[in-house]
């Protein structure tokens, strides 16, 4: 409940500060974008991972909101793969950024860092944030429906493709914990239409 009421006393705020705000970021992604900065400041990773991903939503070139995504991929869950996606966006969104040098040697180390073995496409690698990640991000759009079951059962879930990157597809956040507890690491996810992960 104080969560809720801070958030909200922050928002009457940056509302009544609106105008002092440059850029071409609407003011509803900056609103997100600063919840999910105390999200992140409290350790709530998986509320800041949504958070920044609304913002991106709502405005996909938000430099700050990358930033901060890839910052709460990392520290959350390290999930190298889809910080460094987001650090390098971030880097290309901002040009001139001050601390450019420092983001560009932390991609360096995480791609250093990440594993030179892809995982299989449409298989489930794990949980970020109550959403299902899954390996390859060819083979999904965004909006597609995903069954996912073990190899041979009937699907456990079936979830919309929310984000998809260039190895990997993040789905819609679960909220079912029973739902989410079903799926394991390696469990398949293929289109709804029947159709398999491209190959």
């Amino acid at each position: 409940m104080r969560t809720r009421h801070g958030l909200a006393s922050l928002a009457v705020a940056v509302l009544l500060a609106g105008s002092a705000w440059g850029g071409d970021i609407p003011r509803s992604a900056r609103l997100v974008k600063d919840a999910g900065n105390q999200f992140l400041a409290a350790k709530k990773y998986a509320d800041a991972v949504d958070a920044y991903l609304q913002a991106l939503q709502l405005s996909p070139r938000f430099a700050e909101a990358h930033y901060n995504l890839g910052v709460s991929f990392l520290k959350g869950y390290q999930a190298n793969g889809l910080a460094l996606h987001h650090f390098s966006e971030y880097l290309k969104l901002t040009p001139d950024a001050s601390d450019r040098e420092s983001v560009e040697a932390l991609v360096a180390a995480l791609r250093a860092r990440l594993d030179p073995v892809k995982p299989e496409r449409g298989r489930v690698i794990g949980v970020v944030a109550g959403r299902l990640l899954v390996g390859g991000g060819d083979w999904a759009r965004v909006g597609d429906r995903l069954e996912v079951a073990a190899q041979g059962q009937a699907p456990c879930a079936v979830l919309l493709a929310d984000y998809t990157y260039p190895d990997c597809v993040l789905t819609q956040r679960v909220w079912d914990e029973r739902a989410l507890e079903a799926v394991k690491p390696g469990f398949v996810a293929v289109a709804a239409a029947g159709g398999q992960p491209a190959q």
